[in-house]
């Protein structure tokens, strides 16, 4: 059989590229340091792309977006160091190859991203569990429907690991995002605020309340700033909800996930 050199030539490079991105994909992974990386996207990244990467007014969403989950590490790691010529993000090569290792560390674990999801709980009974006794939609959106001072859920299992999203439910602060935790806040007036950080610095604190309204306060009208450390997320689902009842949100969240599963499009009133 009549080989084309050319050709073999091109697959044979492509190959070496793929095996060199993979290896640079596992040797970026081991090195890298979530919590390094976690204070980095913080003060570099959430005001672009916002606390949780899905994006904002000025950047694009690079937690769930498909074209930036199926990158290779290698290639995240470039775009960090060079930026992307035209689309406003800027080179951030100063952060030295460790700091890009774990910022980009840090970013796989928002994405939580897997090629292998198996999920064996009921996802018609997660949905009820979602909207009712839960309290899920009290502060996460699903596909149009829910509450507002949470990240949007309705594409959030889509190639995440079911370990991940259980974590997330029965450890929500094992990892709390930069510019994203509970702060309390005591004004010259005597107004108490309890909100979500979306920025501060050295003037301006910005929350966002729970009705999803913004508020944005100077510190020098501030008597009290704390920075609680909490997230969001109630803590006790661990022990709140059966681990069936944990498994079946777990599917909802992932089957429901963009493609919408026809089967789980919700009709108003149910499971309430």
């Amino acid at each position: 059989m009549k080989v084309d050199r050319r050709r073999m030539k091109v697959l044979l490079r492509a190959l070496a590229v793929t095996a060199m991105l993979s290896g640079a994909s596992l040797s970026l992974r081991a090195q890298s340091d979530v919590t390094q990386g976690s204070t980095i996207f913080g003060t570099n990244c959430v005001g672009c792309h916002g606390s949780d990467g899905r994006g904002g007014e000025r950047a694009p969403n690079i937690a769930t977006a498909r074209n930036i989950t199926s990158l290779a590490d290698a290639e995240l790691a470039n775009f960090v160091r060079n930026g992307v010529t035209g689309s406003g993000m800027p080179a951030f090569g100063f952060l030295g190859d460790q700091g890009i290792a774990n910022v980009v560390g840090f970013l796989r674990v928002l994405q939580g991203k897997t090629a292998d999801v198996k999920v064996s709980g009921d996802a018609a009974v997660g949905q009820s569990l979602f909207f009712g006794s839960a309290g899920c939609s009290k502060c996460h959106m699903m596909h149009g429907e829910g509450g507002f001072i949470a990240s949007d859920l309705s594409d959030y299992g889509s190639g995440i690991a079911p370990e991940r999203i259980r974590s997330a439910i029965v450890d929500p602060e094992a990892v709390v995002p930069p510019n994203s935790e509970i702060v309390e806040i005591g004004t010259a007036r005597g107004e108490s605020i309890r909100g979500v950080l979306r920025s501060e610095d050295n003037f301006i604190v910005v929350l966002q309340l729970e009705n999803g309204r913004y508020l944005r306060l100077a510190k020098a009208d501030l008597k009290r700033l704390n920075h609680t450390g909490h997230s969001l997320m109630p803590a006790e689902y661990k022990t709140r909800l059966s681990e069936k009842d944990i498994e079946n949100i777990v599917s909802y969240l992932v089957h429901s996930s963009n493609p919408i599963d026809p089967a789980l499009r919700r009709r108003k009133g149910a499971g309430q």
